[in-house]
Parts: structure tokens; C-alpha cells; sequence
């Protein structure tokens, strides 16, 4: 009976799936003299405004490579308090200048897709400003993302990044509106 409840349980937790909550990953992309990147992160959720819900946190896990000089492959993983997500992206470096990053990512997993458009800017040394606006899906809704994000080169290929982002699910109200708040480490190599 036990091993008849064990596919139950996987069908069950892969129903629960999500996308990952940030990005983390910006279209500045991995360094020039680097080709792999590990990361990891978390995110808080705040409650949509007018509802009493809890603050919600977020986890994941990264591994990117450079398959080509201007494709960039990832793996990723993300858990929540109810639910988890695995899957991939591909982001296409279409423009990338010693100031100035463009490139489409395309995200898919389990139960969910999506499509940013990324753009980064870079400040000073290896550090970024970027965004990556974002449609896909969060569960069975549609949802629209606007992040900004910061990431600073700390050491060799350590990175700090933080993201903020506004998200919308279901609907563009106000009252669907969440905010998010991020921060991950990452190392190229």
C-alpha cells in the first residue's frame, strides 16, 4: 500500500509547483574570462494590499553556462512553504557592450513558462544594475513581473545580488499587486 501512495505524493507535490519567485540571473550574464555560474538566494513576499495573509519566503538554487558566446543555459530549482519548482532557461545575449547588456531569457519547468527581457547596465568593475520584466505563469495564473536589481562583485567571481520586483497575478489591480524583496550570492568560475 505504502508504494501505491508514493506516486500519489510526487503527482500531488508536482501539481504544487510554481515559478521561482526572482531572477537573479542578469543579462550582464556570466564574465568574460568565467563560463559557469552557481547561485543560490531568497525572497520575501509581501501580502496583497486590503488582505490579511502572511508574509511568504521563497528559496532557489541556480547552475548557468555559457553554451555558446551568446547563449547562456540554466538549471534551477525553487521551494516554498507549499510548493516547489524545477526547470530551465536559455537567454540569448543579443547586444553586449562593455556598458550595456540586452537579451530575451525563456524559462520553462514543470506546470510553468515564461519569457523576460532582460537589460543590464553596468555601474563599475563587474557591477550591474539590471531588469528583466517578466510574463508567464505562477501556478495556474498568469502573472506579470517589474524588477530592478543590483549585483556587485564582491571578489574574483563572488557576486552579491539584491532584487526588488512588483508582480501582479490574475489581474493589473492593486489589489492583486505583491511586492518582493531578494537577495542571493553567486560565484563564477
Amino acid at each position: 500500500m505504502t508504494f501505491r501512495l508514493l506516486p500519489c505524493s510526487f503527482v500531488a507535490a508536482a501539481l504544487a509547483g510554481c515559478a521561482p519567485l526572482s531572477t537573479f540571473r542578469p543579462a550582464s550574464g556570466i564574465m568574460d574570462d568565467r563560463s559557469f555560474e552557481v547561485g543560490g538566494g531568497g525572497t520575501l513576499v509581501s501580502p496583497r494590499p486590503y488582505v490579511e495573509e502572511p508574509v511568504q519566503a521563497g528559496v532557489q538554487a541556480w547552475v548557468s553556462g555559457r553554451a555558446t558566446k551568446a547563449l547562456t543555459l540554466t538549471g534551477m530549482g525553487a521551494a516554498e512553504a507549499s510548493a516547489f519548482a524545477l526547470g530551465g532557461a536559455a537567454r540569448v545575449d543579443v547586444l553586449r557592450t562593455d556598458r550595456l547588456a540586452l537579451g530575451p531569457e525563456f524559462e520553462v519547468g514543470f506546470l510553468w513558462g515564461a519569457a523576460n527581457f532582460g537589460g543590464a547596465v553596468r555601474l563599475f568593475d563587474q557591477s550591474w544594475f539590471y531588469t528583466a520584466p517578466r510574463f508567464g505563469n505562477r501556478g495556474s495564473t498568469w502573472a506579470l513581473d517589474l524588477p530592478a536589481g543590483l549585483s556587485f562583485r564582491i571578489y574574483e567571481g563572488l557576486m552579491l545580488r539584491t532584487e526588488y520586483r512588483v508582480t501582479w497575478t490574475g489581474e493589473l489591480s492593486y489589489y492583486q499587486q505583491r511586492r518582493m524583496f531578494g537577495a542571493a550570492v553567486a560565484v563564477q568560475f
